[in-house]
């Protein structure tokens, strides 16, 4: 990536794990588990700067997380839980942020909170690599890669979402109304939800196509 080798992209690459159970005997904070994040950078034994602390501070505020970091991970609620692991993926820096469905299933709050924080992130030049099976998203992205078990179409949202691709993708019919489309799914064509959309965001690399 990059034509960088891996060793050396983990510096510039954060990613966003999906929202998981967390194990409720691991003792660890909210702003610890922030702090994971310049892991990337430091090492998990390196000694952390002024600079560190600060990007890890404002990390924590802007997922507006400031009254929760002496919590416990598993004290929070999905949606904060994902909140954070969203700032820790902030704090690791990089010029590209992975994320892997960061709000699906998440209460409103939490949901808008981190589709802005992802948002002023693409403003800032920073590109964003998501997953999702939301349309609504994908149709928001500048480049968008449609999977079902294989690539069924690449390109930006306008030639990719088309009535044509999503019915091979999903295998349903399409209800459309007077203000967009609905997909109606066959449960029996994707069981096992693998079907999704990539969605890369680069105001740089791609504003040809917003």
């Amino acid at each position: 990536m990059s034509g960088r080798p891996p060793t050396e992209m983990r510096r510039h690459v954060g990613y966003v794990m999906q929202s998981a159970k967390v194990n409720d005997q691991l003792p660890v904070t909210v702003r610890e588990v922030v702090t994971m994040g310049r892991f990337a950078t430091r090492g998990p034994f390196g000694k952390m700067t002024d600079d560190d602390r600060r990007i890890v501070d404002e990390s924590i505020e802007r997922l507006e997380l400031g009254d929760l970091t002496r919590r416990h991970l598993h004290e929070l609620s999905g949606g904060q839980r994902q909140r954070v692991f969203v700032a820790q993926g902030l704090a690791q820096g990089g010029d590209v942020l992975l994320l892997d469905e960061p709000v699906t299933g998440l209460d409103v709050v939490s949901r808008q909170r981190i589709l802005d924080v992802v948002a002023e992130e693409r403003a800032a030049g920073r590109t964003i690599v998501m997953t999702t099976h939301d349309l609504s998203e994908a149709a928001e992205s500048d480049h968008v890669l449609l999977l079902a078990g294989r690539v069924v179409a690449s390109g930006s949202a306008t030639e990719v979402l088309t009535a044509a691709n999503l019915a091979e993708a999903y295998g349903g019919r399409l209800l459309r109304l007077a203000d967009g489309m609905v997909l109606i799914d066959d449960p029996h064509h994707h069981a096992h939800g693998h079907d999704h959309a990539m969605c890369e965001e680069d105001d740089e690399q791609h504003s040809s196509s917003q």
